[in-house]
């Protein structure tokens, strides 16, 4: 029995009770697509089968059915089907499942093919389609991508969005040559590099930032320029839409930087007051002053000296004054040559004498420490600490919290809690600026210079910054991890391993989902293990230092041991030697007339150092342990 094509209401259409999609649908998905079917009708009729009744059952194509209800449409063509209904679920399932949409590559191709071939209108597209304008701008710009990066697109394993943009903007011949290049080793001998297609596992290691980035053009915006449009069209420029940048705002642009300064430079000439400059800038962008010239930087009179930006090419300026160049000394501190200078006073004290006083009061000032050690308050030592974090000699790189005539966390703690110059001991604005002071100087960065290394994550697990750690299963983190890497982390999960990186990371992210991972290694509870190897290595080289030293003290000297071992005296061996070098150098005795070793005084002496209080000293020895170098 064959099927039959047949004009139906598809009101009278009833639900299949087995339709495979129990979700509910998205209420915008098929508002659009009920606005296509009243253009272009439902192109795929659905397939129905006929009960005892005399009534159609839907199965599949319910959601066709539904929107063409939304869509009033008064008759839709179904297929009847006749014959065995055993594979009817089967069939339903598999209709929903295989189907796929089409590549962001066919969708250019048929959209450029439409315009082309059938000189549809983009009024004509969007509706049909139902896309915005933007979008089939973006379609008909993507078109002109080189044909092998549309290739690796189709593989999914195309540029980001950003990349994207970037390769897009650029000319045709410009891609393939830059194709080229990436794959000119790899082509076989006579192939064309350019034509060269990526295999998937290729793509997946590709660095397109690096391949867009050789194809990046500086762009000058009109919104950042402060000629109007006659001013761009008296100097030849030619504006281009950036069809990938934000909505609400000018995203107009040109890569010509010859025009868009000529341009900038012709407004600047319109504003220039009597006084006024042009002058150029440095690389960073910054004016660069000619001789005679300094910058006021506070209040707004004053000449004005226009410049641009060498980077951006935008329009600045500052306000400045002329000073008199004299023949020697630093231009900030010139005067007219009509002024003579002021006599130079000879100070009260000389600088070799702040040096003594300097001296003595540091001397005064850890006598007054070590007496208040004993019973110093908590939070006049808080304070303490702060204040000496305002020092002259501590410098913390990698705070962001100071600048140029900006005050640091640490200097607005200072300035705060010592008003007087007498600590104000109000426990909560202690707690606030110690806990800015603590931001501004411990970071968790990776940097040889400004990272504050261990002792930000041991304060991370003092405060339980492992609370507030994100769930780490997204994308951009997950493709740092190498094979081995993503494999144990997802099998950490009781997942199994996959056959690439890329399906490993899909299965760990779908398995968190909106939960939250945090990969142990990633955390902050497994420094305090980091920090306890740290000391016991510390240790280590410590105590290996006074055994391979040789004190002034000793009673038998190196000339007088290996003149003994020559001899054969076998009284004195290098063990003894050592033995007894260290004895003597520390002073010390065991009780029972043992001579203690230079490794036992060492142990002590650093217990005493770490651990000042009978608390500390138990602490102490419970997360340290020393042992002897073989």
């Amino acid at each position: 029995m064959t099927n039959e094509l047949r004009d139906v209401d598809p009101r009278k259409l009833i639900p299949n009770p087995n339709n495979p999609r129990t979700s509910a649908p998205d209420e915008n998905k098929d508002r659009r697509f009920a606005l296509n079917i009243q253009v272009v009708g439902v192109l795929q009729p659905p397939v129905v089968r006929e009960q005892g009744d005399g009534t159609l059952m839907i199965v599949y194509g319910h959601r066709r059915v539904r929107c063409a209800i939304m869509a009033k449409q008064k008759t839709i063509q179904v297929i009847v089907k006749r014959g065995d209904e055993t594979l009817d679920d089967l069939a339903a399932g598999s209709e929903n499942m295989m189907r796929a949409d089409m590549s962001l590559p066919d969708q250019w191709r048929y959209v450029d093919r439409m315009r082309r071939e059938k000189n549809l209108t983009e009024r004509q597209l969007c509706k049909a389609l139902m896309v915005t304008p933007a979008y089939l701008k973006r379609l008909s710009m993507l078109a002109g991508l080189h044909p092998p990066i549309l290739d690796a697109i189709e593989l999914d394993c195309g540029p980001a969005e950003r990349e994207l943009r970037v390769i897009a903007r650029a000319p045709a011949d410009e891609q393939r040559a830059a194709w080229a290049e990436v794959w000119a080793e790899t082509t076989e001998d006579g192939a064309d590099p350019a034509d060269y297609r990526m295999t998937k596992e290729e793509g997946e290691g590709f660095d397109w930032w690096d391949f867009a980035h050789a194809l990046e053009h500086t762009q000058f915006f009109a919104r950042d320029a402060a000629f109007d449009d006659a001013l761009a069209r008296k100097h030849g420029i030619a504006w281009e839409e950036d069809l990938f940048a934000e909505g609400g705002q000018d995203n107009r642009y040109t890569v010509d930087r010859e025009r868009y300064a000529s341009a900038q430079r012709a407004w600047i000439e319109t504003q220039l007051g009597e006084d006024d400059v042009i002058i150029t800038s440095y690389e960073n962008g910054h004016p660069r002053f000619e001789e005679g010239m300094r910058r006021l930087w506070h209040g707004e009179e004053g000449p004005r000296a226009f410049y641009l930006d060498s980077r951006t090419l935008k329009v600045g300026y500052v306000f400045f004054e002329r000073y008199t160049v004299q023949s020697a000394g630093n231009p900030d501190e010139a005067f007219s040559a009509s002024t003579p200078p002021a006599p130079k006073a000879r100070a009260d004290i000389s600088g070799t004498g702040e040096k003594m006083v300097g001296e003595i009061r540091t001397r005064a000032l850890h006598t007054a420490l070590d007496a208040a050690c004993a019973d110093a308050e908590p939070w006049d030592l808080v304070g303490a600490l702060l204040l000496a974090l305002c020092g002259r000699n501590v410098t913390v790189q990698g705070d962001r919290t100071g600048g140029y005539e900006v005050r640091s966390a640490r200097e607005t703690a200072a300035a705060t809690l010592f008003p007087e110059g007498v600590l104000v001991r109000d426990p909560a604005l202690l707690r606030t600026h110690t806990m800015a002071v603590l931001k501004s100087i411990a970071n968790c960065d990776v940097s040889m210079h400004s990272g504050s290394g261990i002792s930000a994550q041991l304060l991370g697990v003092m405060f339980d910054a492992d609370a507030r750690m994100p769930n780490m299963a997204f994308d951009e983190f997950l493709k740092t991890f190498s094979k081995p890497g993503i494999t144990k982390a997802v099998e950490a999960e009781g997942l199994p391993g996959q056959a690439t990186s890329k399906l490993m990371r899909a299965a760990l992210i779908a398995h968190v989902g909106e939960g939250r991972w945090v990969p142990e290694a990633v955390g902050f509870a497994q420094s305090t293990t980091v920090w306890r190897e740290q000391l016991v290595n510390a240790a280590h080289a410590s105590a290996r230092l006074p055994a391979a030293s040789d004190d002034e003290g000793d009673d038998l000297g190196d000339e007088q041991a290996d003149a003994a071992m020559e001899a054969g005296d076998p009284a004195i061996d290098e063990d003894t030697t050592s033995q007894g070098s260290n004895a003597a150098c520390e002073g010390a005795a065991m009780e029972e007339g043992e001579t203690k070793g230079g490794f036992a005084v060492l142990e002590e002496r650093l217990r005493e150092e770490f651990a000042a209080t009978p608390e500390g000293r138990e602490h102490f020895d419970s997360h340290v342990a020393f042992v002897r170098a073989a």
